[in-house]
């Protein structure tokens, strides 16, 4: 896996991102651009802590090319085109293991999303829910760097030409039909991936600055710099 540098939004480096993000027993990863890195990181973190962890989906993933540490796995049913797909009882995973990570829903590799209907797909054990989006969208045109895109346009009330602002991406973050959907009483917490440099740092900042402070929020990025 390659070195990942987690900041707070002051830009203050940390080294865990499970110091930031609390994990629950039962955690779901939903949005775009680095969903997987982010439950990768975290299950190797808390394995690397001696706690059973295993990695899943309600929805369909890749399995994991890497070699993964002792105490983390990645469970799932056989699907088309090499992907895992969910087990009958994603739950049911808590009585083996100490945390049960699971990637909730798709983006296509595309940095933003707001979700379809069916989405996502949280489990009624999830205690934590983290939304995770892609730095790297901030800036362009919503037709370009979305998923369902037509969804985000809802969500927002703007035009797909429209350049995503970080005022937007705020809003899309905490919209009861953008990436806080399903939510309820659940916890609450925000991964800004691709914070590669100045442009998406300072972009990131400015989306952590919306949040409400209640909501744990962190910039990340999964490439050597």
């Amino acid at each position: 896996m390659k070195r990942t540098h987690i900041y707070l939004p002051d830009l203050r480096e940390i080294s865990c991102l499970t110091d930031a993000i609390v994990p629950a027993p039962i955690t779901a990863f939903v949005g775009g651009g680095g969903k997987t890195s982010s439950m990768l990181t975290m299950g190797t973190e808390l394995a690397q802590r001696g706690k059973r962890t295993v990695m899943t989906t309600t929805t369909r993933i890749m399995p994991f090319c890497e070699t993964l540490p002792k105490d983390l796995t990645c469970v799932g049913r056989p699907a088309e085109h090499g992907k895992l797909q969910a087990v009958e009882h994603p739950d049911a995973l808590r009585q083996q293991y100490d945390f049960v990570l699971i990637e909730a829903d798709g983006s296509r590799g595309l940095p933003l999303k707001a979700p379809a209907a069916h989405e996502p797909v949280l489990t009624a054990q999830t205690g934590l829910v983290i939304a995770v989006m892609g730095l790297t969208g901030i800036g362009r045109p919503i037709a370009q760097v979305c998923h369902r895109p037509e969804r985000v346009c809802a969500v927002l009330a703007v035009s797909p030409e429209q350049c995503i602002t970080p005022e937007m991406a705020a809003a899309l973050l905490l919209h009861e039909h953008g990436l806080r959907k399903g939510v309820g009483n659940r916890r609450f917490a925000v991964i800004l991936n691709q914070a590669d440099g100045r442009r998406e740092q300072d972009a990131g900042g400015r989306i952590a600055a919306q949040l409400p402070q209640d909501i744990a929020c962190v910039l990340t990025t999964y490439r050597g710099i």
